[in-house]
C-alpha cells in the first residue's frame, strides 16, 4: 500500500473522530501504523538515506566532473619589487583589473589512483595606468595527468568496500524495520495484558461483592462463620484496591503504546487478543543457512576485513618512498585582442616529478603498519565472536520458537480448565457446599491462568518475529523479506 493511502486509512479517521474517541486496533494494524509513523521507523529510513546517498557520492567519483570557475573582476592596486640592471631593487606600482575563467572536466583512474583533466582558460588583464592596454591570455585546449607513482588507490578500495557497505545498510534497514515489529508486539501485548488485568480486577471486585451479599444472607441463617464472613469482606476491599491498581497500569500501558505509535491524547486505544502465533515446521541449521545469506552480518565482515586491509596498505604507503608525477600538454596564445589569442598559438609543455623520501621518523611509520595490523586481528577475533554468538542465537531462538508452541497449547488448555473451575465452585458456594478458601483458590488460579495464556501467546509472537529479523525471511509465505525505501 502506497504511504499516502496509508496515511488516509489510519490518520484521517483521527481528526473525524474527535476528542476521546476510541480506536480499535488488530495487531497487524499496530504493526502497519508502526513501521510507517513510529520514531524508531523514521530513524531507520534516514539512516538508510544517509547510507543511499553516500552510496550515490561513491558513484559519482567515478564519473567525469565539469567545473567552471574563475575570477569575475580583480582589481590590484599595490606596490612590488623588482630588480635593477645594476642589481639593486626598486618599487613599482601595479594597477591592473583582471579576469579569468577555467572550464575543466576532470576524470578520475580508480585503478591508478591519479586523475586526469581536460580544461581551456582564458585570461584578461586591463592596465589602468601608462599605456593602458588590455592583454590576453588563453589555453584553447589543455589535458593534465596527476598520478602519484605510489599510492594505496583508495578509490580502487572504494569500488570493493563502498558497494558492500550499501548492501550491508539495505540489509540493515530491514533488520531495523523488524525490531519495529517486535518493539510493537512487546507494547500491543503490555497494553493487553494490562486491558486483561483490569478486566479481571473489575470482574473479581463484582464477584466479590456478590460474594458478600450472599455471604451475610447466609450469616442471618446462622450457616457461615463470623471469619468467612470477615475473609470476604476482606477479599471485597483488596479487589477495590487491585482495581485502582490495575486501571493505573492500563492507563500507562496505553500511554505508551499510543506515543510509539504517536497518537495524541485524544485517541483512546481498544485491542483484542491476536490469534496464536503461526505454526512454521523449520529446523536450526535451515534457519541459519537463510540467515547468514541474509543477514547483514554478512556484508558487516566482508566491509570490516576490507577496511582493516585498507588500513595496512596506507600505512605501508606513508611509511616509505613517495612519487608524484604531473604533466600538462596544450596550446597556448597571447595577444592584445581576444580573437588574437586564438591565433598563432604555441605549444605548452608543463612536466614535474616530486618525491619524498623518510630519513627519520623515529619508527613512526614502522608503528603505524604494526597498528594496522594489531587492528587487523582484532577485528578478525571480533568477528569470529559475533559469528559464534549469531550461529547460537539463531539455533536457541528456533528451539525457543518450537518449544514454545507446545507451552502455548498448554496455557490454552490450563486456561479453560480454570475458568470451568472456577465457575463450578462459585455455584457450589452459592449451594452451601465450599468454604471461602477454596473459592478464593479457585479465583486466583482462574486469573493466574488467563495471565499465562497472554503471556505465552506473547512469548511466541516475540520468537516469531525474533526468527524474521535474525534470518530475514518470512516462514509462512516462504520468500524475504525486503523493504522498499521510502526516498524523501
Amino acid at each position: 500500500m502506497k504511504l499516502w493511502m496509508i496515511c488516509i486509512v489510519f490518520l484521517f479517521p483521527t481528526c473525524l473522530w474527535g476528542q476521546k474517541d476510541t480506536l480499535s486496533l488488530s495487531m497487524d494494524q499496530a504493526l502497519n501504523i508502526a513501521r510507517i509513523f513510529s520514531i524508531d521507523a523514521i530513524v531507520a529510513r534516514n539512516t538508510l538515506q544517509i547510507a543511499y546517498w553516500s552510496y550515490r557520492n561513491y558513484k559519482a567519483n567515478l564519473l567525469p566532473s565539469m567545473v567552471l570557475d574563475g575570477t569575475l573582476s580583480s582589481l590590484d592596486k599595490s606596490l612590488s619589487s623588482y630588480q635593477k640592471e645594476d642589481g639593486t631593487y626598486s618599487f613599482v606600482t601595479n594597477r591592473l583589473l583582471s579576469e579569468n575563467l577555467n572550464l575543466s572536466i576532470t576524470q578520475n583512474i580508480p585503478y591508478t589512483g591519479g586523475s586526469i583533466s581536460l580544461q581551456s582558460q582564458l585570461q584578461r588583464i586591463d592596465q589602468l595606468d601608462g599605456d593602458r592596454n588590455t592583454s590576453y591570455l588563453s589555453v584553447p585546449l589543455g589535458l593534465t595527468l596527476s598520478q602519484p607513482l605510489i599510492t594505496a588507490r583508495p578509490l580502487r578500495w572504494s569500488m570493493r568496500i563502498e558497494p558492500k557497505k550499501y548492501k550491508e545498510a539495505l540489509q540493515q534497514y530491514c533488520v531495523s524495520m523488524e525490531a519495529v515489529n517486535m518493539q510493537t508486539v512487546k507494547h500491543y501485548f503490555e497494553f493487553l495484558l494490562a486491558s486483561v488485568n483490569k478486566n479481571i480486577a473489575e470482574q473479581n471486585l463484582k464477584n466479590a461483592e456478590e460474594l458478600l451479599k450472599i455471604a451475610q444472607g447466609k450469616k442471618k441463617i446462622g450457616i457461615i462463620s463470623d471469619n468467612d464472613l470477615l475473609q470476604l469482606e476482606l477479599g471485597r476491599l483488596n479487589a477495590s484496591s487491585n482495581l485502582i491498581k490495575a486501571e493505573q497500569e492500563y492507563d500507562n500501558k496505553m500511554y505508551a503504546f499510543r506515543n510509539y505509535l504517536r497518537y495524541d491524547d485524544s485517541v483512546v486505544l481498544k485491542i483484542d487478543v491476536p490469534q496464536k502465533c503461526p505454526v512454521v515446521k523449520i529446523s536450526p541449521r535451515e534457519v541459519l543457512d537463510i540467515a547468514l545469506k541474509n543477514n547483514p552480518l554478512n556484508y558487516s565482515i566482508e566491509r570490516q576485513l576490507l577496511e582493516a586491509k585498507q588500513q595496512i596498505a596506507q600505512a605501508r604507503v606513508d611509511r616509505g618512498f613517495k612519487a608524484d608525477i604531473y604533466a600538462s600538454v596544450g596550446f597556448t596564445g597571447s595577444d592584445n585582442s581576444l580573437s588574437g589569442t586564438y591565433q598563432n598559438l604555441q605549444n605548452r609543455q608543463v612536466v614535474s616529478l616530486g618525491i619524498r623520501i623518510p630519513i627519520l621518523d623515529w619508527g613512526k611509520g614502522r608503528g603505524r603498519v604494526r597498528l594496522a595490523k594489531s587492528q587487523q586481528e582484532l577485528i578478525k577475533a571480533q568477528i569470529e565472536q559475533s559469528q559464534m554468538n549469531f550461529e547460537r542465537d539463531v539455533t536457541l531462538s528456533v528451539n525457543q520458537f518450537q518449544d514454545q508452541t507446545r507451552l502455548l497449547d498448554i496455557a490454552v488448555l490450563a486456561d479453560s480448565v480454570a475458568q470451568c473451575r472456577y465457575k463450578t465452585a462459585y455455584n457450589i458456594f452459592v449451594m452451601g457446599n465450599i468454604n471461602v478458601l477454596d473459592i478464593n483458590s479457585a479465583q486466583v488460579e482462574r486469573d493466574n491462568a488467563r495471565r499465562e495464556y497472554i503471556s505465552q501467546l506473547y512469548t511466541s509472537w516475540l520468537y516469531y518475529y525474533n526468527i524474521r529479523q535474525l534470518s530475514l525471511y518470512d516462514f509462512v509465505r516462504d520468500e524475504d523479506i525486503i523493504y522498499e525505501m521510502i526516498k524523501n
